[in-house]
């Protein structure tokens, strides 16, 4: 087990430095029900997680015999694939994320955070006026992106290539969401237990977020690309 904590560990860093994820929470935060509705993005946002992790591992043992030990050559043109798809996604996280932060860090109201980052999901246009179901929705919806899925798809492997048994991998799953899931469930808690408090440390927490996220996630993505290419050269080798 502590070899797959070992490989799950820059796959959960990927996820939780997701731009479009802090991106969307900053939206929520300044809407009219910022407790209620940042409660429901994070459930849903663990929900997405949570249920393509599962669709993965189920997957993957439906596929073939995988295991410790056991790694058919299929599963290298699929570490192939994740590695590519992070790697092409750190070169245009890098590249927009100077332009970003400096347009996101000038807005002052949702329609301008809206405008500042047009890569986030139409549902963020209207996010003055969010409801908690909506926000579920949103929170859902913004994690299915192909890097955060080929990321979970790095750790549904992880997992299978490195636990024999159910209570195991089940250990593991819920390890990684709640891991994934800590950036947006840190200010959600923030908000909800600081209420009027919060304010102060959540602009503290958006600044740093805003200045680093990009190129913190780019960093990650890279790392986790080449472990990924890395891990198909030892299986064919």
């Amino acid at each position: 087990m502590i070899g797959a904590v070992w490989q799950l560990i820059p796959v959960a860093l990927g996820v939780m430095a997701s731009p479009l994820a802090v991106l969307g929470l900053i939206g929520i935060l300044l809407s009219r029900r910022p407790r209620r509705n940042g409660i429901a993005y994070l459930a849903g946002w663990m929900l997405s997680i949570a249920f393509l992790l599962t669709a993965g591992i189920l997957l993957l043992v439906a596929a073939g015999d995988l295991g410790p030990y056991r790694q058919p050559g299929w599963v290298a043109v699929l570490h192939i694939v994740i590695g590519a798809i992070c790697l092409g996604g750190a070169g245009w996280i890098y590249l927009r994320a100077r332009r970003v932060i400096e347009l996101v860090a000038a807005a002052r109201t949702p329609d301008e955070l809206a405008a500042a980052a047009p890569q986030l999901p139409r549902l963020v246009r209207s996010v003055a006026r969010y409801t908690p179901p909506r926000s579920f929705g949103l929170g859902a919806a913004i994690f299915l992106n192909p890097m955060n899925i080929s990321l979970v798809a790095a750790a549904a492997l992880a997992i299978i290539h490195t636990t024999p048994g159910g209570g195991e991998r089940v250990m593991l799953g819920l390890g990684f969401v709640v891991a994934a899931a800590a950036p947006v469930a840190v200010p959600v808690l923030i908000v909800l237990f600081r209420r009027q408090r919060a304010e102060p440390m959540l602009r503290g927490l958006r600044r740093w977020m805003l200045k680093h996220n990009g190129y913190l996630s780019a960093g990650v993505l890279s790392i986790v690309g080449v472990l990924q290419i890395v891990k198909a050269v030892q299986i064919w080798v």
